[in-house]
């Protein structure tokens, strides 16, 4: 059996011998020999979860202002004000509920709902799951591959395990699950 972590190997151990991995838990994946997710199955899977951003944002935000304004925290403030409050409060749930999501799913058990759809998951380089600090330094990545004019997400299609930016800066990559 070959350590998907250190490459060593072995012939019937539950862990290895070189780097202590265990091999028996079923965790580990060996990336080595899955098919990895492309670039337009990831794009799809990323749109899908954008989607879905943008709905509970807008649901968010509705009762946002609703509760506002029936809170009677706008009541001597003129209809047009009420709604600025609103976009505001609508703005800052977007910001925060971003990376509340992707690092939520994706930490949690590798797949956000648009990767699960498209049966893709995210696991360490090593093989092994990810952890909910990978997943945020996952999500960061991603403004640094929209900040270099999407070259980041392109890199995807260009290297041979399918990795982004965003995914060497976390040590991640993403493979297709059967």
């Amino acid at each position: 059996m070959r350590c998907p972590r250190c490459g060593y190997t072995s012939f019937d151990f539950e862990t290895c011998p070189k780097c202590e991995a265990n091999l028996e838990s079923g965790d580990v994946v060996d990336i080595h020999a899955v098919a990895k997710g492309g670039f337009w199955i990831r794009c799809v899977a990323f749109g899908i979860d954008n989607i879905i951003i943008f709905f509970a944002t807008a649901f968010l935000a509705f009762v946002a202002g609703l509760a506002t304004g029936l809170g009677g925290l706008t009541r001597d403030i003129p209809a047009e004000d009420v709604e600025q409050i609103a976009t505001i409060f609508g703005f800052f749930i977007g910001i925060f509920f971003g990376p509340f999501y992707f690092t939520l799913f994706t930490g949690w058990d590798g797949q956000t709902p648009g990767k699960r759809l498209l049966r893709l998951k995210v696991v360490r380089f090593s093989g092994e799951p990810i952890s909910y600090g990978r997943a945020f330094l996952r999500y960061i990545g991603y403004f640094i591959s929209f900040l270099l004019a999407g070259l980041g997400f392109v890199m995807i299609a260009v290297d041979r395990n399918k990795r982004g930016l965003h995914d060497l800066i976390a040590g991640t990559c993403v493979i297709k699950i059967e």
